[in-house]
Parts: C-alpha cells; sequence; structure tokens
C-alpha cells in the first residue's frame, strides 16, 4: 500500500508540474483559424492591415516570434504589446488588437516562450515571461526612440505577466489585466479543488519539483504583490462567470492597488470572453480607461468597413 501511496503522490506531482511547465498547447493556424470563423476578429481587417513580422532574441537564448501591426495613421502613435494567455498564441489577441487599432495604436502581438513559433523553454506563468515582455519594451525603444508611449494588455496568463513586468519596468504608461490570476498558488488550490479533485498538500512539492526543472518557485508568481506597490495605472477586466480563474482575484487587486485603478466586471462572461459577451462595452471601458491615464491621444472609435 505503501508502495503504491508513494507511486501516485509521484505521478500526481510530476503532473502537475508538467501542467505548468508543459503545457499542451494550440498551433498558431488553428487558433487564427477557430478566430476567423467564430467571428472573434474581423479576418478582413487583419488581411488588409500593414504588418510585418519578426523575431527577438530573449536573454535566455530562445527567439520570440513577433508581429506588428499599423493602424492607418503611423507617426509618431503610440504602441500597445499585447500577450496571450496560457496555451494559446499571438492570433488569439486580434480580437484585441482590433480595438486598439481603432484607437490609434500601433499593435504588437506575439507568442510567449514555449508558445507558437517562439523557442521551447519551459512556460513559468509569468515569471520567466515577464522578462521576454521586457525584452519587446526595449525593442520598441530601440526602434522607434526614447520618446515611444506603450501600454501593455494581457488575457489570463498574459494578463499576469504584463502585471509582473511591472515590477522591473517602469515604462509602460498603463497596463491592462484581462482575468488575471492574482496568486499562482491560490490559483492552483482552486484548481485543484474544483478540477482535479486533488490534494492541496501537493502545492508545496509540487513548487519545489518545479524549482529543481525550471528554476522558480510558485510563490513567485503573484501578481498581487506587485500591484501592491507600483503606481503603474491598471484596468482590471474580469468575467463574473469565469469559473476557470476566479472573478475574486481581479477584485482583489483592485482593492489591494492605492490609486490609478480601475475594474471592468462583465456579466455573463465565461473564463477569456470578455470582450467576446460585450464587445461594444469592452471599448468603451478601454477607452475611457486610456485617454484618462495612457497621456496618448485616442482617436474616437469606429466601425471598419470591410
Amino acid at each position: 500500500m505503501l508502495e503504491l501511496f508513494l507511486i501516485w503522490l509521484g505521478g500526481g506531482i510530476w503532473f502537475l508540474s508538467n501542467m505548468i511547465l508543459r503545457p499542451k498547447k494550440l498551433s498558431n493556424n488553428r487558433i487564427y483559424r477557430i478566430g476567423a470563423k467564430t467571428g472573434r476578429f474581423n479576418e478582413t481587417v487583419y488581411k488588409n492591415s500593414m504588418k510585418k513580422q519578426f523575431m527577438i532574441l530573449s536573454d535566455y537564448g530562445y527567439f520570440l516570434s513577433c508581429e506588428v501591426l499599423e493602424p492607418e495613421e503611423a507617426d509618431r502613435i503610440p504602441i500597445a504589446i499585447l500577450c496571450h494567455g496560457y496555451s494559446q498564441g499571438k492570433y488569439r489577441s486580434l480580437m484585441y488588437a482590433e480595438i486598439f487599432l481603432k484607437l490609434g495604436f500601433r499593435v504588437i502581438i506575439y507568442d510567449h516562450r514555449n508558445h507558437g513559433l517562439s523557442g521551447k523553454a519551459f512556460t513559468s506563468m509569468g515569471y520567466y515571461e515577464k522578462y521576454d515582455l521586457k525584452k519587446i519594451v526595449d525593442w520598441c525603444y530601440d526602434t522607434y526612440g526614447p520618446d515611444c508611449k506603450i501600454i501593455t494588455h494581457g488575457e489570463s496568463m498574459g494578463a499576469a505577466t504584463s502585471l509582473l513586468h511591472l515590477d522591473i519596468d517602469n515604462r509602460v504608461l498603463c497596463t491592462i489585466a484581462d482575468c488575471a490570476y492574482s496568486d499562482l498558488k491560490e490559483l492552483l488550490k482552486y484548481q485543484l479543488k474544483h478540477y482535479y479533485h486533488m490534494p492541496i498538500f501537493l502545492i508545496p512539492l509540487e513548487s519545489f519539483i518545479t524549482f529543481l526543472r525550471a528554476g522558480f518557485w510558485y510563490g513567485q508568481v503573484s501578481p498581487i504583490s506587485v500591484v501592491r506597490k507600483v503606481d503603474t495605472p491598471i484596468l482590471f477586466i474580469h468575467g463574473k462567470k469565469d469559473k476557470y480563474v476566479p472573478t475574486e482575484m481581479s477584485v482583489k487587486m483592485y482593492k489591494a492597488k492605492r490609486n490609478n485603478k480601475g475594474l471592468y466586471l462583465i456579466a455573463g462572461a465565461a473564463h477569456a470572453q470578455s470582450c467576446v459577451t460585450d464587445k461594444n462595452g469592452y471599448e468603451k471601458v478601454l477607452r475611457r480607461f486610456l485617454k484618462k491615464y495612457s497621456g496618448c491621444t485616442i482617436n474616437n472609435i469606429k466601425h471598419f468597413t470591410t
């Protein structure tokens, strides 16, 4: 019995560690096809936009696959860097890119490490990803000059990455965090109970194994600890029916932030579905927040002709 228990314990820990470090991922082609077919983004807008693909070398030796989309007028304009979620890829961000293009932003979408066409390294739920985001901000400054204005937007793991990035880089004017988790350990406790029906006492052991494999502890992935101390304006967005990352996590972070903040909770929206559920409301709240906090000239939202 003891041997069976140890086998079960070891298997569970390894499974959970792999769930973090080596998630099953969708290909960029599939993400694009699903988004176009379901109307998540306007394919004509994307095809007609001026764009360029490029690679950025990370501090960890792999390349990040990036794409820049240009608005109609591209002279001294602000930049929006968009971060996709866990198991997704850069084309998951096209719905948000469409909004930012309307608002007059140059948009950069990219694949996180271990996703899409970027280099294969362990996924870290934001810990290493925040340094990759910093490299993209560096690229913007090198390419567009020291006066460029940058905002970040993230969905789920990308939102957590955007928040963690604020702790190491003060060049971002403001951040939009859509369905971010407040703390990785708390998220795992919730998910182990509600989805995997496994005991939460495995989390410290799993964190230790993950540290041995990838060099970070789960306690180091805590966006709320960053939110408490930064002054960068943050807009928290979350669907009220999110069962994967509890809505309360964004509410807690909003309450923890001292000032320069916004909160938008969308009725009927499941995880990472807020913009799909209420796109008009999403656009309006986003434009109002950016107009107040980004210091950028924001275009009035207008509908693209197709």
